[in-house]
């Protein structure tokens, strides 16, 4: 989503989000209908980047409470979510027709944003452009080449390599890996939860070496399932609806899955990301947000002695965070 305006003090854009006196007012409210206004007009653009300037800011400055009641009781019967509910990346977020939000059809929707055509602001679809087309969704973007550079790295080093995917999603890094398309002789699992995204992941790339795997993280954690000897096993978005806990036991269990010389990649978006105010309330998106030290503390249970590298990096647009740890050869 996009880069915001600037927001001044008497919105407590100088208050940290432990203190409680940002509080929901008439001013709110007024506040609200002159954006919905703006929207109608020929300012829609610069009218959503406003919105979400102040939402991250009234994100910041409250606490957990306050900022749910805020979303409750303010923002959500507010005109103004039937227009942000009209663009159907929000909408789809909040209504959750897969029972979460941030599914693999969302994904696909801010892949397809990359080559779209610019939209007319003045159509009212500029909000879909806007949510799909800024700082988050470049780093979703940025995610997926990554990987893809990922697999082309280690299907060149090995053409028979396995490769574990979690929480595939519908595997689009497999559209920009080159390697997996012509020198690719062994095996990816794609491994998901929903059977959906796995259907279409059969459909796309079972002639490339992909088979699926329909299974949950609780699977793995309780020893239900036993998957080993991968030269790449990685998370894209998983770990962003993981509590720490259950987090550092799936680090671990994936450590576990790793050949000697095999490669850990997950990745997760950092806190206070530009959309967060945004995604929690109109789309209801919740994440698990996570800096450097909480990456780090993933790996903690792992001795070192079995590494041979752990390395914290940032995608180009600091929004998300990844963790490499490779097994020791």
């Amino acid at each position: 989503m996009a880069t915001m305006a600037a927001v001044t003090e008497n919105d407590c854009g100088a208050q940290p989000r432990d203190v409680n006196n940002c509080g929901p007012s008439d001013g709110d409210r007024e506040m609200l209908d002159r954006l919905l206004l703006r929207m109608h007009g020929t300012h829609g653009y610069d009218a959503m980047d406003e919105l979400v300037s102040r939402l991250r800011v009234k994100y910041s400055s409250m606490l957990e409470d306050r900022w749910r009641h805020y979303v409750t009781e303010v923002l959500l019967p507010h005109p103004i979510r039937n227009f942000l509910h009209d663009d159907p990346f929000t909408y789809r977020a909040f209504s959750k027709p897969r029972g979460y939000a941030g599914d693999a059809v969302m994904i696909d929707m801010i892949y397809a944003a990359e080559n779209r055509e610019p939209l007319d602001d003045s159509s009212g679809r500029f909000v879909t452009r806007y949510t799909t087309d800024g700082s988050a969704p470049h780093g979703v973007r940025n995610r997926r080449r990554k990987l893809a550079a990922l697999l082309d790295e280690v299907i060149d080093r090995r053409p028979d390599a396995r490769v574990l995917a979690l929480a595939a999603g519908h595997l689009r890094e497999m559209d920009l890996a080159r390697n997996a398309v012509e020198a690719f002789r062994g095996e990816i699992i794609a491994f998901d939860q929903d059977a959906e995204s796995l259907t279409v992941v059969e459909r796309d790339y079972s002639s490339r070496g992909v088979r699926t795997l329909h299974a949950s993280v609780k699977h793995l954690l309780v020893g239900k399932i036993d998957l080993r000897g991968f030269d790449l096993v990685y998370a894209a978005g998983l770990f962003d609806y993981l509590s720490q806990p259950i987090a550092k036991a799936l680090c671990e269990r994936m450590f576990d899955m790793l050949s000697p010389g095999g490669r850990l990649l997950i990745a997760n978006f950092v806190p206070d990301i530009p959309d967060v105010g945004y995604m929690e309330s109109f789309m209801d998106w919740h994440l698990v947000y996570r800096d450097e030290v909480a990456m780090r503390d993933l790996a903690a249970g792992i001795p070192r002695q079995r590494m041979a590298d752990l390395d914290i990096s940032f995608d180009g647009t600091r929004n998300i965070v990844y963790l490499s740890l490779v097994a020791r050869g």
